[in-house]
């Protein structure tokens, strides 16, 4: 009896310091952001991977990742090589920069489509971010599950270990890069097209206002445009020539100065092209920008040899657009013959 109770006692010990073994050798498989801390630059690319350790008999893997979208954004998620290197894989990765009002999201997920399990450590995941704006955000896992080679899978006990990047703010700088106007010739009482570009040259996220002026006329203007840290936006404005005078008007826009900003210079772009401001109709040359300060039959005639033509036609001009719907058509050749004859 004796010597039952010690047999009993030791297996009993044994089979704790199993189970105690079993722990701590689960307890150091780990689910990792690395590298675990990342500093960059407003504007910076930069990659971080999702690794495992210390893992035996692994087949399969599923997690989350989040972070504050005002600071980074991911761009791009590609499947790590290691769970590969038993084989072929079923990958699925979705990359959500808007999940909610403060957070993007990633969800991932691998399974090896064979029966060879793997051990080790390596990545599982390789994520691209872009740094939006100056700040620190976390990269938090959630709901991490690594599967074993049973059948089903079972789950590997495991730890996860986050990773934060810090993001430099740098400079406040909008800048206009460009202004393009649709028509280099406007019938008075009618309208065009314009087109401004804007890009973010700092490294905050900055909402600011664009107008557009025509010598020093304000024409029109676009509020609270936000745009993210090396980003360009387009604007279409609309320019009403009622009540401008005829002649010829140099076209301008500018970007109201963020807070902080120290690079003014760029905030403001002059276009090249000058737009004149006629009688309308008067479109007689091919040549985009003439003009001869009349409209006679010479008008009525070049808009019946471009007649039913596009910005997709090999001869379209959009000078002949004269009404501003997108096509040179009877409407055109219409207000040409109301304003027959007439002179500036």
């Amino acid at each position: 009896m004796k010597k039952t109770h010690v047999l009993l006692c030791a297996l009993l010990c044994l089979s704790m310091l199993t189970f105690s073994a079993y722990r701590i050798s689960a307890a150091t498989t780990t689910v990792a952001v690395a590298p675990s801390t990342v500093t960059a630059n407003g504007g910076d690319t930069f990659g971080i991977n999702i690794t495992v350790a210390n893992i035996v008999n692994f087949t399969s893997w599923e997690l989350k990742l989040y972070y504050f979208k005002a600071i980074v954004n991911c761009t791009n998620a590609v499947e790590g090589p290691f769970l590969k290197t038993g084989g072929g894989t079923f990958f699925n990765a979705n990359i959500t920069n808007n999940y909610n009002s403060t957070h993007g999201r990633i969800l991932a997920y691998s399974t090896l489509l064979g029966m060879t399990a793997v051990n080790g450590g390596g990545a599982i995941l390789m994520l691209t971010f872009k740094a939006m704006s100056g700040g620190t955000t976390a990269l938090t896992l959630a709901d991490t599950k690594l599967g074993d080679e049973k059948i089903p899978p079972q789950p590997i006990p495991h730890l996860d270990v986050n990773g934060v990047v810090n993001v430099a703010g740098g400079a406040h700088d909008i800048a206009v890069t460009d202004l393009t106007p649709y028509k280099t010739i406007i019938g008075r009482g009618y309208t065009s097209n314009l087109t401004v570009t804007a890009e973010n040259h700092g490294g905050y996220t900055e909402t600011f206002n664009i107008t557009l002026y025509a010598n020093t006329t304000v024409i029109a203007t676009v509020l609270n445009v936000i745009l993210t840290v090396g980003n360009s936006t387009t604007q279409t404005f609309v320019w009403n020539s009622t009540g401008f005078a005829y002649g010829n008007y140099t076209l301008s826009a500018v970007a109201d100065m963020v807070p902080g900003e120290t690079n003014p210079g760029d905030n403001t772009y002059t276009s090249a092209t000058q737009v004149h401001v006629g009688v309308p109709g008067d479109v007689s040359s091919s040549a985009p920008g003439a003009y001869d300060k009349v409209c006679n039959m010479k008008d009525v005639a070049y808009l019946i040899i471009l007649f039913n033509t596009n910005p997709s036609s090999p001869k379209w001009n959009p000078n002949a657009d004269v009404n501003n719907d997108g096509v040179c058509n009877m409407k055109d050749i219409a207000i040409a013959i109301v304003y027959f004859n007439q002179h500036e």
